[in-house]
């Protein structure tokens, strides 16, 4: 035991150090793991003793296998420029304006159902980046703007853009660690599919608690209280817990039955289009239209430091139809839908054609890149193209939407490189010849020590942590799903679930992590508020983190032994 220790001590340099830069000295991503994979280096060489050109493969094949999560991420990314700078976002942001005029069914519209479209259908923080704008658009205070551009989206980054944290974060790193007799498209299909039992039952109160918290924080005096916040909240209650049903359940019924691909697209369009009709039909809506105080009430917090007339009231305009607005989104969904769907078994299919590289460096790692079935490739660099011809766009503005991709991926997608190299460095420490167990296993087995039974309970908060500091559930998943298995096997629990724990607590971290908190205050423009942000995200983010412990728990010792 004191071995493993020691051992986990060592190995927990690299992540510790980087962390320490990132969060305690505010270092970028980049250079805070750039400095953590020269330390994973260091010992993996000096102290595991790994042969240098074990070593060598290992950060190659970390660097390739980074290229497919950076291929998804640049195609969502440059079809949300196309869609901004074609005029599409704008039409959609007058469509939600003449929608209706109560701020709870707007919260909820946009936050259960466009932001879970957009998680979706790009990932990689856009769903708060175009939420909280829409949210000013519509009459919120900034502060809150920001605080529920991430709130919302905290059930959808388990899936991302295409299933990118389970495809590309779990998939990168877990394979060489599952059994001979356990396939990894079987195994991610399975962490996909428990995923979504744990964000569906989230979904089923998550719009109710988000109205409670708009009122609690944001109404009038009267309403600033827990009896306060709840005459609200009641009375929409029975329309928010429609909606949250109807994205919880699709989100379940695709993670489940299809894979990780669909699930908060689908969620998205169901809750939207559920709650449209209602809307429209006045349906589970309270005659009493709520709205926030007189703006001359707002406080200089709820303004996060601007002034009224700072405040962006520009009347959104509609550029084109509704429905052409929204049609490369249904392409998206309709594409992956039909490759995705089990009865056309297409999966096969397109896993057939590959570009990759065998033995690197003569060692064993082999890596491959199946360029129609993964989403960056297939739809969304197509889609993208194709909205410049449906939208009629310029050449002038399709160049710039590109030129605009690479600059924003560019930062992503080094750290990235960086974050998946380290991974394998760790990973493949386990091939040495000091006779050591790897970073990872140590790792791992004193997790095993420290938590014992407990561990569905810590899971959430280790995956939480991952995304708190770097800003992505999918480079969380890269750090912590292998330690996490380990950790499972160990305790004699499931492992599949566990690494699904890990995978919902990911994006639980996400309404504190200081990159996506400091990236939407610069959208909003308050830069500098990342602290009051922070004060009420955190209450969220410790009841999702509870809720995900108890249900895992529950899982584990219930069903554990079939998952």
């Amino acid at each position: 035991m004191v071995d493993v220790v020691f051992l986990a001590l060592a190995a927990s340099v690299p992540i510790a150090v980087s962390f320490l830069l990132l969060v305690g000295l505010r270092w970028s991503a980049s250079k805070s793991m750039g400095v953590g994979w020269v330390l994973a280096s260091v010992l993996g060489l000096a102290y595991w003793q790994m042969e240098p050109t074990w070593w060598m493969a290992a950060a190659i094949y970390g660097v390739l296998q980074a290229s497919s999560i950076i291929l998804i991420v640049f195609g969502a990314v440059l079809l949300m420029n196309y869609l901004e700078l074609s005029g599409a976002i704008t039409t959609i942001r007058w469509y939600f304006r003449g929608i209706e005029e109560d701020r709870r069914v707007q919260l909820l519209l946009i936050g259960l159902g466009f932001e879970t479209i957009i998680e979706g259908a790009a990932g990689f923080g856009t769903p708060g980046a175009l939420a909280a704008p829409l949210f000013i658009g519509l009459g919120f205070p900034p502060l809150g703007a920001a605080v529920f551009g991430l709130f919302f989206n905290a059930p959808n980054p388990q899936f991302g853009a295409a299933g990118t944290p389970i495809i590309g974060g779990v998939g990168a790193v877990i394979g060489d660690t599952l059994p001979a007799s356990q396939s990894l498209g079987p195994f991610l299909d399975l962490v996909s599919a428990w995923s979504g039992v744990m964000t569906g039952l989230t979904f089923v109160f998550w719009g109710l608690l988000g109205v409670f918290l708009l009122t609690y924080w944001f109404g009038d005096e009267g309403e600033r209280s827990l009896r306060g916040a709840a005459r609200p909240t009641a009375e929409i209650a029975p329309f928010a817990t429609v909606l949250g049903m109807s994205a919880g359940l699709t989100q379940w019924a695709v993670a489940w039955f299809i894979g990780p691909a669909l699930p908060s697209i689908a969620a998205g369009f169901v809750a939207f289009a559920v709650g449209i009709v209602l809307a429209d039909r006045d349906i589970l809506i309270p005659d009493d239209r709520w709205s926030f105080p007189d703006r001359s009430h707002w406080s200089e917090q709820w303004l996060g430091g601007l002034n009224l007339g700072e405040i962006n009231q520009t009347e959104p305009k509609k550029q084109m139809p509704v429905l052409l607005a929204w049609t490369p989104y249904l392409l998206v969904g309709g594409v992956l839908l039909v490759t995705r769907w089990p009865t056309f078994d297409l999966v096969p299919v397109l896993q057939q054609f590959t570009v990759g590289l065998s033995s690197i460096l003569g060692t064993e790692l082999s890596w491959e890149l199946a360029y129609l079935y993964l989403p960056g490739t297939m739809p969304f660099i197509p889609v993208a193209v194709l909205t410049g011809l449906l939208h009629r766009m310029d050449t002038g503005e399709m160049v710039d939407a590109w030129g605009e991709s690479v600059r924003q991926v560019a930062p992503a997608a080094l750290t990235l490189v960086v974050a998946v190299s380290l991974t394998q460095v760790m990973i493949q420490s386990a091939t040495n010849s000091a006779g050591f167990i790897g970073m990872m296993t140590a790792l791992s087995q004193a997790l095993a020590i420290g938590a014992g039974a407990a561990l569905p309970i810590v899971s959430p908060w280790i995956g939480a942590l991952g995304t708190f500091v770097t800003g992505s559930n999918t480079t969380s998943d890269i750090l912590f799903s292998v330690l996490q298995y380990d950790a499972a096997v160990d305790v004699s629990i499931s492992p599949t679930l566990t690494v699904a724990i890990q995978n919902v607590g990911g994006g639980v971290g996400n309404m504190i992590s200081v990159l996506n908190v400091a990236a939407i205050c610069g959208v909003v423009g308050i830069s500098g508020r990342e602290g009051d942000i922070m004060r009420k995200t955190v209450v969220p983010t410790v009841i999702f983190a509870l809720f995900v412990g108890f249900v895992g728990t529950i899982l584990v010792y219930s069903v554990g032994s079939v998952a």
